[in-house]
């Protein structure tokens, strides 16, 4: 059976929710990142009108998290068909690889307007406004009245999906540079010199690995001890 406007549920919003324009910059991995987002809906009541809702949305740095830990995904401010939609993605976590980072978001104070002008009049002037402010940061979003805040979500897990790859890469260093401080400078450099001969030599290339290990660095070290391979 095909869904319709009367299902509001988190399917429904997430298939109407339109991104006209999302933000420029990604997500930080290491601060807080904040979104100043322009949603336009249309009020099921009376389609020539459109309500104009402006706000931000904060996210805070992300942590690697396992499959079964991401009960610990937060939401602050959103209704239930918001944490249904989130429920969905935790479901779904082996396929959707952004939810093993943990965002938190809340919707804070925003403002509400309702205008006597059809949706794509003010999206195409909301849309010219913003150029001219000429906002990193800003996202202008066209989706449903009910659940609206279901909009926002899949905005915020869009520009999670986008930031991903850089959050992994940036993570992982940070974690690999504190944790090769730790490193004795004499196991730096038998390893250094370990590395070093295993490239000129392949057959130096298992001593290498029993090394690490012997150590307890292999984990440290295997993305150059898998490149040798």
């Amino acid at each position: 059976m095909k869904r319709g406007p009367s299902e509001f549920d988190f399917v429904y919003a997430v298939r109407h929710t339109e991104i006209v324009r999302a933000p420029e910059r990604l997500l930080d991995p290491f601060d807080q990142t904040t979104v100043d987002y322009t949603l336009l809906t249309q009020p099921m009541d009376d389609p020539t009108k459109t309500r104009v809702r402006e706000g931000k949305l904060q996210t805070f740095p992300p942590r690697l998290l396992l499959p079964g830990d991401l009960s610990t995904q937060e939401l602050e401010g959103f209704g239930p068909q918001a944490e249904r939609y989130l429920e969905f993605l935790r479901a779904h976590a082996a396929q959707i690889r952004i939810l093993r980072y943990s965002y938190r978001l809340r919707r804070e104070t925003y403002s509400e307007t309702l205008l006597s002008e059809p949706i794509e009049a003010v999206r195409d002037r909301a849309s010219a406004a913003l150029e001219r402010k000429n906002n990193p940061m800003a996202a202008l979003v066209v989706g449903v009245d009910e659940p609206w805040d279901v909009c926002l979500l899949h905005l915020f897990m869009r520009l999670v999906q986008a930031s991903v790859p850089r959050a992994i890469h940036a993570l992982e260093a940070r974690a690999k540079a504190a944790f090769r401080e730790r490193v004795a400078g004499d196991d730096r450099a038998e390893i250094e010199r370990a590395f070093a001969a295993a490239e000129k030599d392949a057959s130096l290339v298992k001593p290498l690995g029993r090394l690490l290990k012997e150590k307890g660095l292999f984990e440290l070290y295997q993305d150059r001890f898998f490149a040798l391979l």
